[in-house]
């Protein structure tokens, strides 16, 4: 089994809203096209989402689309979404890799913004890849929170567009991650049992009724449920709470 790996480090940028309560809605669009690495190809969702960014310039537009995302949401407390996640749903068109582990460790935080590493383990023909990223947030905001995980398919970062449940610790127990496209989308969980029996219907549900499920960017192209029993058989990482 073998080892790879991909590095992604925080972009410079001038767009970064100032921290604080009620951040415009377009300033943390804006904050999220400035954080979509560069390229100089031509890609259909990234076309998609550059049609879909200036249509923005028109307020009504933008908070349109800001509620069709961010409705599920309330203000997020950074410190619960820390420490170790698994993938149970994604977007198997753009993350070919399975059995996918996650990691997000503060690196520092203020009242109103934050910065972490996020690190992802994942199985790709039985090897074992990585991907390194980061994390930030300008505000308690829906919106505010961009996690760029270092994925060579992921040119623009994920926000939280669901959070759900509370764990002993007082940590989120699942979350579900997308973009301004609703394309790619990723549901992350802590405990892979609760899942199942709890929260699974609730977020199929909710991804199909509000478009995550199969949208016009996914090309016909449905979310993927992980194969949970699958996972523990292949993948150590699942079970080895040090990696």
């Amino acid at each position: 089994m073998s080892l790879v790996g991909n590095t992604v480090r925080p972009f410079t940028h001038s767009s970064i809203p100032v921290p604080g309560r009620n951040v415009p809605i377009m300033r943390l669009f804006e904050n999220y096209a400035a954080s979509c690495r560069p390229t100089n190809k031509r890609d259909f969702n990234m076309d998609q989402l550059a049609t879909l960014l200036q249509s923005f310039q028109m307020d009504e537009v933008a908070t349109k689309q800001y509620n069709s995302l961010f409705f599920g949401m309330a203000d997020m407390q950074i410190e619960k979404f820390m420490g170790k996640w698994y993938t149970v749903v994604n977007s198997k068109e753009v993350h070919k890799e399975d059995c996918s582990i996650f990691y997000f460790d503060m690196v520092l935080q203020t009242p109103y913004t934050a910065t972490f590493t996020s690190k992802q383990y994942a199985l790709i023909d039985n090897d074992v890849i990585t991907n390194e990223g980061y994390g930030s947030m300008v505000g308690p905001e829906p919106g505010a929170v961009l996690i760029t995980t270092g994925h060579e398919k992921d040119q623009c970062p994920f926000f939280p567009v669901r959070i759900g449940g509370l764990n002993d610790d007082g940590e989120y127990q699942y979350m579900i991650l997308s973009t301004p496209l609703k394309y790619p989308t990723m549901v992350l969980t802590r405990d892979l049992e609760k899942f199942d029996t709890m929260w699974k219907q609730e977020v199929y549900d909710f991804v199909e009724k509000n478009g995550f499920m199969s949208p016009m960017a996914a090309l016909n192209t449905r979310l993927h449920f992980t194969d949970i029993d699958v996972c523990r058989k292949v993948n150590k990482l699942y079970e080895n709470g040090n990696v």
